[in-house]
């Protein structure tokens, strides 16, 4: 009797336990009973049965599915036949059947990967030098350039990168992105790997397409041994990346503290600059590294150094919000008022940004609320304009003028309503904006509001201030004592 499609697939599912566990009786055994022998395993990646037992290493599971005529190029839902998992996962004796059955020694998984690169990146060397004796090509490489000898240094392989430089692998080949084995190894932070390259004359030079040297490398990482050896091997110190970063401003961006001390007693230069003009004060002060900010400080670094922009470390730390690194740098006299070439101030920044903190530490170190950018804005039109409520609110609580305007007249109200901040613009109200002051241009907020909701609060607020403007000096006693006294003054009358 045929067998039926859900008999059919109970039998799969069964062919793939017993491969999976080595199980041979069970295997043959379901296989004569007429088992699917290359269904694919939706649940396990789309693995057929010999795949599953090259993934487990099971050998004389895979001889079995062999001999019964399994489909040796069958490939997973990641394009990887059984030859490339057994490779993956080191399982030499699994590899040599299927070769010794003529499995494809090129076939190419997801992202071009190859059996020999596979087994490389793991480290499996005893499976690297079969795979290496069968004719595998050392150059090849997988979709982002990478070959066996450079994914090996990046994981630190030291075993495996020995045996393929020793059979001849291209010392200085190079990825996608222009790394040799010796930049991935010194970005990872393997120092044995990386001595070992420098051992068999790695270059020291070789830069990325981005500019950054091994050392570079190591340095952004924080990897403070592998960055002292190559220093001890003669590494460029000054050697800087195609924007300019040399190895501490690397380490100083990325908050290396113990690789900053280490690259400063080296002789760093403390003061170089990146493209932009960053120092690394600058961009360790931009990224809130407070630690490594007062490290520099302590070497001397210059405070008052400004970038293409025009912005200090007090500024770039402010505009991001970094409030103990901001107290850090005006502790060591860092300039409260500096400005940008937007003429934007610490303070300006740091409400933009909506930093609440950082904007009260400020105020309370005596910054000006009233310092205006270029375009005549204030810390309090921009926070309204970004509808940072609770800035303006601090703002307000510290005296911050309502009606100061911009260089085209508009107010914090008039800057809130024209992005439609209804909560912003109803606390500016509440605290006494003039809903009908106009810019330059003739427009009020209500003409420059852009949300209906917005809207409603303006035109309340208008009818509002229009019913006071009725109740003038001379006008408020008879109109408050028509309200009042109504039915007294009639009988009077």
């Amino acid at each position: 009797m045929a067998t039926t499609a859900v008999e059919a697939n109970a039998m799969a599912s069964a062919l793939w336990e017993a491969a999976m566990a080595g199980n041979t009786a069970e295997a043959s055994r379901l296989l004569d009973a007429g088992a699917p022998l290359n269904c694919k395993h939706v649940a396990a990646r789309g693995r057929t049965a010999l795949i599953m037992a090259a993934w487990r290493g099971r050998k004389d599971m895979a001889e079995l599915l062999l001999d019964r005529g399994a489909d040796m190029e069958a490939k997973d839902r990641d394009g990887s036949t059984a030859l490339v998992i057994a490779a993956e996962r080191g399982h030499k004796d699994v590899l040599e059947v299927l070769l010794d059955r003529g499995a494809d020694l090129g076939a190419r998984a997801g992202g071009g990967r190859m059996a020999l690169i596979m087994a490389a990146g793991r480290g499996h060397k005893d499976t690297v030098e079969l795979l290496l004796d069968r004719g595998a090509d050392l150059e090849t490489r997988t979709g982002d350039g990478r070959m066996a000898l450079i994914l090996a240094a990046e994981r630190g392989q030291e075993d495996t990168v020995e045996l393929l430089l020793d059979r001849g692998a291209g010392l200085e080949a190079k990825g996608r992105d222009g790394s040799t084995a010796l930049v991935l190894a010194a970005w990872s932070g393997h120092k044995d790997t990386v001595e070992l390259l420098l051992d068999r004359g790695a270059n020291l030079k070789a830069k990325t397409r981005f500019g950054s040297t091994a050392l570079i490398m190591a340095a952004g990482r924080g990897h403070k041994d592998t960055v002292e050896l190559l220093v001890d091997r003669g590494a460029d110190i000054e050697a800087k990346t195609g924007g300019g970063r040399t190895a501490l401003i690397w380490a100083a961006e990325r908050g290396c503290k113990d690789t900053v001390e280490l690259l400063l007693d080296r002789g760093a230069a403390l003061e170089a600059k990146t493209g932009g003009g960053s120092t690394a004060l600058i961009l360790a002060a931009e990224r809130g590294h407070k630690d490594t900010v007062e490290l520099l400080l302590d070497w001397g670094a210059d405070l008052h150094v400004r970038t293409w922009d025009v912005r200090t470390a007090l500024i770039r730390a402010a505009w991001c919000g970094h409030r103990n690194t901001v107290a850090l740098l005006l502790d060591r006299g860092a300039a409260l008022e500096a400005k940008d070439k937007d003429g934007s101030t610490a303070l300006v920044l740091a409400a933009q940004g909506d930093h609440k903190d950082t904007v009260e530490l400020l105020l309370d170190r005596g910054a000006n609320l009233e310092a205006k950018t270029k375009d005549g804005s204030t810390a309090l039109v921009l926070a309204a304009q970004g509808d940072h409520k609770d800035t303006v609110e601090l703002l307000l609580d510290r005296g911050a003028n309502l009606e100061a305007k911009t260089k085209y007249g508009d107010t914090a109200l008039m800057a809130a309503a024209s992005r439609g901040h209804r909560d912003t613009a109803e606390l500016l109200l509440d605290r006494g904006a003039d809903v009908e002051a106009e810019n330059h241009a003739g427009d009020d907020a209500l003409a420059l509001c852009t949300s209906d909701s917005c809207s409603e609060v303006l035109r309340s607020a208008e009818r509002l201030q229009r019913c006071s403007l009725l109740l003038l000096p001379e006008l408020a006693a008879p109109v408050l004592g028509l309200v009042l006294l109504g039915p007294v003054d009639q009988r009077s009358a």
